[in-house]
């Protein structure tokens, strides 16, 4: 144990110094770097059969600020996506206060007593890993965690492991011939494997305020390339302004950050508060049985949607969850479902990804790891669409639309109370994309009749509020 920690803090110290020098990488109080280039998404992209095997979903700008001294952190994510969805995000962290930020909307939603961002799975550790200075710094700050565990087959390099807080530990490749971190590698939830080692490998150097960055790095999971970035715009120590880590003055504060179950009508209900406000997932109760739609995020989300679903329908039993498309933010919590029984309703296309999902545990979520007993009930869904009736004769309408953001993406409908659910048919997160137009097209032609518009992604809409941003998003 002592000669694996004392040749980890050999390598570590080695590595810091080929890196700019010990007390350089000791004295980083801040640093801000933008992170560009392609995006590939096997959870994501246009048909489930693309899953295991991702093409290039589009491009992604990260634009990172750290402020230790200040403890301060902010970061900015633009990703524009196949399919015509442009995504503008950011996540502001100041003083225990912790503020995310929709900028296509100007809105943004604020927790206080946030947790840090640098603590368990927070955006500084993983932001962290696109800067071997600032992971070298962690280990110098950790380093009764620091480990040798040996040379990687690979690319010949020393492995050294550390703890990077309390439940994250990561592994560096330390090159023999120059000490440059290489690679490093860490532990993440996966929507497919459960859990699996998320790797980041470096290339080239460049050298700002005496400190060596990697040029370029690409990212790893499964065996698969999930991202390829330049590192521009390095900053070592700056002075960063206030604004940086504030909402802009002309920014709209909205409370939907917190777990809220609101009745829509005589039978429709709504939990919003998902996925710090970005997400929403809606319930019927039918005479004898409940549906829902969308098993958003992961198993954590979805077992607080069910206790808010037995808390609002008592003990009648969730019968169906309907699917609208396979991307995992939208079926990554399907396993929730499974596990109480519910027929997993969704295009036939999607079924063995979603079995995939069900299976899939997280170690380091708390849920025990992978299981292949998962009891999986599916119903395939016909380009037709499809019925579901209660026991009094109640109906309800899944509806199939081809789009291009996914080529099947399915609704509920609701005759009884025109009432229509849809999962990424529209965004408030999104820039107006072809997609939500196949929506607004459908809206204007009034096959079905429509009064609200319930979704994912955003709030409780009427027909005519949609149709009235359709035209403004047209322009």
């Amino acid at each position: 144990m002592l000669e694996r920690l004392a040749r980890g803090l050999e390598k570590v110290n080695k590595a810091a110094e080929a890196a700019g020098g010990t007390q350089a990488i000791r004295g980083l109080t801040a640093i801000s770097f933008t992170a560009r280039g392609d995006t590939y998404n096997d959870v994501q992209g246009f048909s489930a059969s693309r899953i295991g095997r991702p093409e290039r979903d589009g491009r992604l700008t990260v634009t990172n600020n750290f402020d230790f001294a200040g403890a301060r952190f902010s970061q900015r994510t633009l990703q524009e996506l196949a399919g015509g969805f442009n995504i503008d995000t950011a996540t502001l962290w100041r003083g225990g206060t912790a503020y995310a930020l929709r900028n296509i909307g100007k809105e943004f939603v604020q927790t206080p007593n946030a947790p840090s961002p640098a603590a368990s799975g927070g955006l500084i550790a993983i932001a962290s890993r696109w800067s071997p200075p600032l992971l070298l710094q962690r280990a110098l700050q950790n380093f009764r965690s620091v480990s040798w565990l040996g040379e990687a087959a690979s690319d010949g390099a020393d492995i050294v492991e550390f703890s990077f807080d309390e439940t994250t530990r990561f592994r560096l490749h330390i090159a023999h011939a120059d000490y440059r971190v290489v690679r490093v590698e860490a532990i993440s939830p996966d929507a497919v494997a459960g859990d699996d080692v998320s790797v980041v490998e470096f290339s080239g150097v460049q050298v700002v305020g005496g400190i060596k960055f990697p040029a370029r790095f690409v990212g790893v999971r499964r065996g698969a390339r999930t991202f390829d970035m330049e590192i521009e715009n390095v900053a070592v120590n700056p002075t960063l302004p206030d604004a940086l880590f504030q909402p802009p003055s002309d920014y709209r504060q909205v409370s939907d950050d917190k777990l809220t179950t609101t009745k829509i009508n005589e039978r429709i209900y709504e939990v919003s508060g998902l996925g710090g406000g970005a997400y929403r997932s809606q319930f019927v109760v039918m005479q004898d049985f409940v549906v829902v739609f969308e098993a958003p995020l992961g198993i954590p989300a979805c077992r607080q949607i069910i206790a808010e679903i037995r808390r609002t329908a008592g003990d009648k039993p969730i019968r169906y969850v309907v699917i609208s498309h396979f991307h995992g933010d939208h079926a990554g919590g399907v396993g929730a479902y499974a596990d109480i029984g519910a027929t997993i309703v969704s295009a036939a296309e999607n079924k063995d990804v979603l079995q995939t999902f069900a299976r899939a545990r997280s170690l380091s979520q708390g849920l025990g790891g992978n299981r292949g007993d998962v009891p999986f009930a599916f119903q395939p869904v016909t380009s037709a669409g499809q019925e579901i009736v209660d026991a009094g004769g109640g109906r309800l309408r899944v509806i199939d639309f081809q789009t291009p953001h996914v080529e099947r993406l399915l609704t509920l409908y609701d005759p009884q109370t025109r009432t229509i659910m849809n999962g990424d048919l529209f965004s408030r997160l999104v820039r107006w994309n072809k997609t939500f137009d196949v929506f607004a097209r459908w809206l204007e032609r009034g096959d079905v009749p429509v009064d609200t518009i319930l979704g994912t992604h955003h709030e409780p809409l009427t027909r005519d509020a949609l149709l009235a941003v359709a035209k403004s998003g047209r322009r």
